[in-house]
C-alpha cells in the first residue's frame, strides 16, 4: 500500500525556563492511503504536539531534536516555510478540536473557504458551495458568520475547508471534544464517509480508546510522550499494561501533569504507575514491530493478544 505518512525517530523538546524538557521521543509509525490511524493518550502526553509536528506548526519554544517526517514522499522537516506553506491545505489538512477558536468572527464561513481554496477562482464558488453540502450544510451559510452556527456546524466548516483540496493527509485533532453525543456521532461517521469516498489517510486524535477501537483501522496507545502499543481493532488485543487500564471502566491512576514530562531516557516511561513492575522494568525498553505494523514497548507483554 501506498506511504502518505511516515515518521521515522522523531524526538522533540521544548524550552522551559532554562532547560528543555521533552514532548515527544522516538516516534516511529506510518499511515497508509484509505487508513483511519487513531491516536489515543490523555491530555498532556503529546498528541496534539505530534499533529503539529506533521503540519510544521510547533509554536517557537518548541524544536524538533531528531528525526523525520514524510508525507507523499517529502521530507517536510527539511523543507522552508514557503514550501511547506504550498503543502498545507493541498496535500495534508489539519482539523483542530476547537473551530470556534479558529474562525475569525469578524469574517463570513465564504471568506474563511476562499482563504483555505487552493485551485482555479473559477470553479472556487462551485467547489466551496460543494464543500458545504457534502458536509451537511446548506450553500446560505457561506454569508453567515461563525457566532450564527451551531458547535457542530462550526466543526462541520471546519472539515469542509480541510477536504475543499482533497488533500492525501487528514490530521483530526480530538474533533468532537466540545461536541454533545449526537453530533459526536454526526462529525465521526461524516468523517468515515469522506475517508471512504476520497481515500486520504487519516490520523484520528482522541482520549477515548473504546471510540478509537470501533472506528480505527488501527490504533496507537501514547503515554508521556512515547508510543507504547500499535494494535488492529477486532484482531489484536491491547496487551501494554497502560492500555489495558485505558480499557478498563475506572482509571484508577493519576492523570499525567507537564511536570511529569521530564522523565529520565533510561527506563520504561510507564514505570512509576505500572501495576505490573519489578526490577526488570527499570530500563528504556525498544519499540518491537511485528509484520503487520503493530507493535509494543514492554519488556513483560510481546506480541499482542488475539481477539
Amino acid at each position: 500500500m501506498e506511504k502518505i505518512l511516515e515518521i521515522k525517530n522523531l524526538s522533540v523538546i521544548r524550552k522551559q525556563k532554562e532547560k528543555f524538557v521533552p514532548v515527544l521521543n522516538d516516534i516511529n509509525f506510518s499511515i497508509e492511503k484509505d487508513e483511519l490511524f487513531c491516536l489515543v493518550g490523555e491530555s498532556g502526553c503529546g498528541k496534539t504536539s505530534l499533529a503539529l509536528s506533521i503540519m510544521k506548526l510547533l509554536p517557537k519554544s518548541f524544536t524538533v531534536k531528531s528525526g523525520e517526517i514524510f508525507v507523499n514522499g517529502k521530507n517536510i522537516l527539511a523543507m522552508d516555510e514557503q514550501s511547506i506553506r504550498s503543502m498545507r491545505g493541498r496535500e495534508m489538512s489539519i482539523i483542530f478540536q476547537d473551530p470556534g477558536a479558529y474562525l475569525d468572527p469578524l469574517f463570513t464561513i465564504g471568506v474563511h473557504m476562499k482563504e483555505a481554496f487552493h485551485g482555479d477562482t473559477k470553479q472556487q464558488q462551485v467547489l466551496m458551495t460543494s464543500a458545504l453540502k457534502e458536509v451537511g450544510l446548506e450553500p446560505y451559510m457561506l454569508h453567515s458568520y461563525p457566532h450564527q452556527l451551531s458547535g457542530g456546524q462550526q466543526q462541520r466548516v471546519m472539515i469542509a475547508m480541510a477536504l475543499i483540496n482533497k488533500p492525501s493527509l487528514v490530521i483530526a485533532d480530538e474533533p468532537t471534544t466540545a461536541l454533545d453525543i449526537l453530533t459526536t456521532y454526526q462529525i465521526i461517521n461524516l468523517l468515515d464517509t469522506i475517508r471512504k469516498k476520497y481515500h486520504p489517510g487519516m490520523l484520528f486524535i482522541t482520549h477515548d480508546l473504546k471510540l478509537a477501537t470501533k472506528i480505527g483501522t488501527r490504533t496507537g496507545i501514547m503515554y508521556n510522550g512515547y508510543i507504547v502499543e500499535i494494535f488492529i481493532p477486532g484482531k489484536t488485543r491491547p496487551a501494554h499494561p497502560y492500555s489495558s487500564i485505558l480499557m478498563g471502566t475506572e482509571y484508577k491512576y493519576s492523570r499525567i501533569s507537564e511536570a511529569t514530562l521530564s522523565w529520565q531516557s533510561d527506563i520504561c516511561p510507564f514505570f512509576e504507575k505500572c501495576p505490573e513492575r519489578d526490577s526488570e522494568c527499570e530500563k528504556q525498553i525498544a519499540f518491537t514491530w511485528y509484520q503487520d505494523m503493530t507493535g509494543i514497548r514492554c519488556i513483560k507483554h510481546g506480541r499482542n493478544s488475539q481477539v
